[in-house]
């Protein structure tokens, strides 16, 4: 019986990791068309769609001109694929039922097609359309037109879904292995002090997402692109793990507490004191408050009130609580790009789920329109939408169904949060502010009539004071 047991467990195939998963219907509910493609499918998840059949003329004219310019025959492109065909299929999160010939093939086509679309997306430098609304299928000549820029951003908003990838490593060793020859395609950059040669594929992964990185949303430092390059030692899975890298800071492992419970809405933290700010040069989820000792043990020194008439004086802005966001811009395709961000770490990262951790605190500091109005107002969100409520819906609908694993980064700056809306006297200095030294203008008929009735009431005392003399 036990030589029995110990053949069935040497029969059971040995699985890999996977790394490319269906969304769960739990989010997809949501928002279905947030996760599925709306003009290429790339990978076996949506290949059978009737819908995205048009493009596939699109990819066999890419793939014969390859060809052409790599010289390579098909058989000497689909060698790579063949040799690793089953960790192929074991980055996939399900199994399909495709002939070996048939997955080749098709997998085949779609990384050619992804590394001809990132080529000649920076070969013509095309400028992506403005962020207006996400483009329809249009009619079939023009998907034959690398030239039209709604396609090239069409196709981008398609390659960055959780379901339509590829595994990264065989774009790359596709790549290296039949363009790497190519005086066009062999790029060096300076990494770490010295020349590296061995990643061009990730070179010009990282130039095709920069080209369209406003329209993400997804602000990041203006670092030197090179630093932004994943080291040697990360193991790239896909696109999406790829742009999820490019918004992580170069601190990778990054301190987590316990998930926020609870924090007040932007437009009362204002109400308390806090003064929201934007910040340069930070990635957009580095948020930090910044309250001094003698301001917490002692909040009626707080200098708001001057501040709010004369911002000049900059050298009294550590006597006031200050919220340090970088700009986030709300647009049509940032919730398509954050929504398979989250999806990928729901199933992957749930430990280190750091844009999920991002969009819940925005989702406590986002309730109503009033608090969009605000954030605008300092210059932390950028509305590209239009409309105030429209921004407070999405927010509050991009934490729907969203599990933190009771871990977030945002654990301490909540609880400094919620300290500091807590304080009665916080709330008071804040209201005198408000009601009295709002501006300029208020701040200085404030002023005027304190005066006034300080004379006046030195004029009252007046007789009283000569009398006794």
């Amino acid at each position: 019986m036990d030589k029995d047991l110990d053949q069935l467990i040497i029969d059971i195939p040995q699985t890999c990791e996977c790394f490319i998963y269906k969304v769960p219907p739990e989010l997809r509910k949501v928002n279905h068309d947030a996760y599925t493609p709306m003009l290429i499918s790339i990978g076996p998840f949506h290949h059978k769609d009737e819908k995205l059949k048009n493009m596939e003329k699109l990819k066999l004219r890419y793939f014969k001109e390859a060809r052409h310019r790599t010289k390579k025959s098909t058989a000497e492109l689909a060698r790579c694929i063949e040799e690793k065909e089953e960790t192929i299929r074991h980055y996939y999160a399900e199994s399909f039922d495709i002939t070996r010939e048939d997955f080749t093939n098709m997998i085949l086509l779609d990384s050619i097609f992804i590394i001809e679309h990132l080529w000649r997306t920076k070969r013509t430098s095309l400028k992506s359309p403005s962020s207006n609304g996400t483009s329809s299928p249009q009619k079939e000549e023009c998907f034959l037109d690398e030239q039209n820029p709604r396609l090239s951003y069409s196709i981008l908003l398609d390659l960055i879904l959780l379901e339509n990838q590829v595994p990264f490593f065989v774009l790359e060793d596709l790549y290296n292995s039949a363009y790497g020859h190519l005086p066009d395609q062999h790029t060096t950059y300076q990494q770490n002090g010295h020349r590296d040669e061995d990643k061009p594929f990730h070179k010009l992964v990282l130039d095709y997402f920069l080209h369209f990185w406003e329209d993400f949303g997804l602000n990041s430092p203006s670092y030197n692109c090179n630093k932004m390059l994943p080291v040697k030692d990360k193991q790239i899975r896909h696109f999406i793990d790829f742009l999820r890298y490019l918004l992580l800071p170069c601190e990778y492992a990054l301190e987590c507490g316990k998930s926020i419970k609870r924090l007040p809405c932007a437009k009362k933290l204002a109400e308390a004191g806090v003064e929201f700010r934007e910040v340069p040069d930070r990635f957009f989820h580095d948020i930090e408050f910044k309250k001094s000792c003698l301001l917490e043990k002692c909040p009626c020194l707080n200098l708001s009130w001057l501040l709010s008439c004369f911002p000049c004086f900059k050298c009294l802005e550590n006597m006031q609580p200050i919220l340090e966001i970088p700009s986030f811009t709300v647009g049509d395709a940032t919730e398509r790009v954050i929504r398979n961000l989250m999806a990928f770490e729901q199933y992957h990262y749930l430990e280190e789920a750091y844009i999920c951790n991002y969009i819940v605190l925005l989702d406590h500091l986002i309730d109503t329109a009033e608090d969009v109005d605000l954030l605008v107002e300092k210059k932390v969100l950028v509305n590209w939408l239009g409309s105030n409520k429209a921004v407070a819906i999405l927010i509050n609908r991009l934490s729907q169904q969203i599990v933190e694993g009771n871990r977030s980064r945002y654990h301490d700056l909540s609880k400094q949060l919620n300290r500091h809306y807590e304080n009665c006297w916080n709330k008071l200095m804040a209201s005198f502010t408000s009601l009295y030294f709002r501006d300029f203008w208020r701040g200085t008929a404030t002023v005027a009539g304190i005066l006034l009735l300080f004379f006046a009431f030195m004029n009252f005392l007046r007789p009283f004071v000569f009398s006794h003399r």
